[in-house]
């Protein structure tokens, strides 16, 4: 036998040798990016973690999960906002993920946590936020380029922060509500009213019914306190919070345009074209909200805060 044909059949041999289903799995891609890091509340709570630092002159956007969710839900923004240069940390929130361990000890999960007017856990994720900030600007980042991205109850702590910390550039809010885990929101969106206003964008899903009713007015409160241009609405077909980034893959590249251009120009206007790849919509600065704004750009008595809205 020729040469040529023996390492042909010596190869027909090992190929037929080799067991089915011997080739090694791909592994699996990090599921953050960044480095774990461990964070310490007031109230003694510890919490996981993951950071990437920002390239020099980006902003860090720190990011706040939903009731029920962890910091791996990011995933599908997280990723994109380092390839375009941002700082992210995503933290698993008191009684999420890997941060259920309660100051007592006792393991304590999201189903666990009170939520009512007088003793509301969720309530107290500030507190989170507040040792997410001051881990970050032990690291050296200025508050000033930390801003927020929340989602449901996250984006709630989220805009209350903002509230009362003037040095936070921004919020984005994924399917804002009224009082999502009681955590109320409108007397929060009044704080925002200041000298320089804190630029908003609210993200919501036509097919969710409880925020498509709200979205409106939380929307009026925001131009109200920040004005036309510097809040934002952006509304999607489907789905909520998180989940919207893989319903409408076109969303993540808006949120990164907003974040570069959180302003709008003087003549901007209502845009309902759909976006490339996808059928989202973006409504810039304005809703159609007669209904809700008067003549002198007060809100009407029917959705004015209540005086309970701390």
């Amino acid at each position: 036998m020729k040469p040529a044909v023996l390492l042909v059949a010596a190869l027909a041999l090992g190929a037929a040798a080799a067991p089915v289903g011997s080739a090694k799995p791909k592994p699996a891609g990090p599921s953050l990016p960044g480095e774990a890091v461990e964070l310490k509340t007031v109230d003694g709570w510890t919490l996981k973690a993951m950071f990437a630092p920002s390239e020099p002159g980006k902003m860090t956007l720190l990011l706040l999960h939903g009731t029920g969710q962890r910091k791996e839900d990011w995933k599908r923004l997280a990723f994109p906002l380092t390839r375009a240069g941002y700082g992210v940390m995503a933290v698993d929130l008191r009684g999420h993920g890997e941060s259920r361990v309660s100051p007592s000890g006792e393991e304590l999960t999201w189903k666990k946590l009170r939520a009512t007017p007088t003793a509301n856990d969720f309530a107290d994720m500030s507190r989170d936020a507040e040792a997410a900030v001051g881990w970050l600007a032990g690291q050296g980042v200025p508050e000033d380029s930390i801003g927020f991205i929340g989602s449901e109850v996250g984006g709630s702590i989220a805009i209350r922060y903002a509230a009362t910390h003037q040095k936070v550039p921004l919020v984005v809010m994924l399917s804002p509500g009224m009082r999502w885990q009681e955590v109320l929101t409108p007397n929060a969106l009044r704080a925002l009213k200041r000298p320089i206003p804190t630029p908003v964008l609210m993200i919501y899903s036509e097919a969710d019914k409880r925020t498509a009713k709200e979205v409106p007015i939380l929307h009026s409160f925001a131009k109200f306190a920040v004005g036309e241009r510097h809040a934002t609405l952006i509304m999607v077909p489907q789905e909520r919070g998180t989940r919207m980034f893989k319903a409408q893959r076109a969303l993540v590249g808006q949120v990164i345009d907003w974040l570069g251009n959180p302003i709008a120009p003087e003549a901007a206007a209502v845009s309902t074209a759909p976006l490339t790849g996808g059928t989202t919509r973006v409504l810039f600065r304005t809703i159609d909200a007669k209904d809700l704004i008067d003549d002198t750009g007060t809100p009407p008595p029917s959705v004015q805060p209540s005086d309970d809205d701390d």
